[in-house]
């Protein structure tokens, strides 16, 4: 049995810790002021109360011995995150990050030290809160984790056996390639659901095919510079595969811009901007839904994501 610390409690963050609790001990870390306990509902059946302890940042301290700290904040949200948790994290333990887009496994990795092994964990699983206290799961979907550091590609036993009562999931030797594939659904689906109020499975409408075409044709040509392969048919299946799958869903992005949240599209059609850019590959469908969403939450000032009220 693990002890494992999971940093936040969005939808994914409250399913992970549902299941993680069956066979090890879970601590959530919440930014809101209740540390109340939460439910795990699916379809009909009755509400379950969630198996784990919920405190705030003030409730933290370095007596905690935590095998694992996963987060599961949004990828902009994880820089400030981590800055906080990170005087309680024991030398030996593991970090996992979970978030849609790309980015800050170089980041968070620079401040590890050797005996800290760093995964990602890209999951299709669906869920959302019904209110601050309930989450929702509407989707099995599936779970990959990968190694993104030496000491996670070499010595992952602790760590997988700490994971495997997440349903579907399985472990690569190439997490960056999942997540650029994860990364690709993404840029089909977020921003046009989001800037159209519309759920997953009307994207499916052909007006909507020559965008869609578009921005994952220059996102595959960023992937093909990167040294990945993944053809744009591919990527073309698996997005109207998942907008299938998932067509009563409402995507993350489009809850976030109903709620006047900021979204995670920086690291999503931002992060196929400043790849082309590096590698001198025009990106005009990715900078258009960018700014598009840009200035759909201009009106709004983002909040700081911070524990403490």
């Amino acid at each position: 049995m693990a002890n494992i610390l999971i940093v936040g409690d969005g939808a994914i963050g409250l399913l992970l810790s549902h299941f993680l609790s069956a066979s090890n001990h879970v601590t959530v870390l919440t930014r809101k002021a209740s540390t109340n306990t939460r439910f795990y509902s699916r379809g009909n059946n009755a509400s379950k109360k969630i198996n784990a302890q919920f405190i705030s940042l003030n409730q933290l301290n370095k007596n905690n011995e935590f095998d694992l700290v996963l987060f599961t904040v949004k990828a902009f949200q994880v820089p400030d995150a981590f800055a906080q948790v990170k005087p309680f994290l024991p030398k030996g333990c593991s970090v996992v990050l979970s978030h849609n887009g790309m980015g800050n496994v170089d980041e968070i990795n620079d401040q590890l030290n050797s005996t800290q092994a760093l995964y990602f964990l890209t999951t299709s699983m669906a869920g959302y809160k019904s209110n601050l206290y309930i989450v929702q799961h509407t989707g099995e979907g599936q779970s990959v984790v990968g190694g993104c550091n030496s000491l996670a590609l070499q010595n992952n036993e602790v760590t997988a056996e700490a994971l495997k009562a997440v349903p579907n999931i399985k472990w690569t030797d190439n997490i960056h390639q999942l997540r650029f594939e994860k990364l690709l659904v993404n840029i089909a689906i977020n921003p046009l659901s989001a800037l159209n109020n519309i759920k997953n499975g009307e994207l499916r409408s052909p007006k909507y095919n020559a965008i869609i075409f578009s921005a994952l044709n220059e996102a595959c040509n960023i992937a093909k510079a990167q040294g990945l392969d993944i053809p744009l048919i591919k990527a073309l299946n698996t997005a109207y595969k998942i907008m299938e799958l998932t067509c009563d869903n409402y995507s993350s992005m489009q809850q976030d811009v109903v709620h006047n949240r900021t979204t995670e599209i920086a690291a999503i059609c931002g992060y196929i901007r400043q790849q082309g850019k590096l590698y001198n590959i025009k990106t005009p469908y990715n900078n258009e839904l960018l700014a598009k969403i840009e200035a759909k939450k201009a009106w709004f000032k983002p909040r700081l994501y911070k524990y403490l009220t």
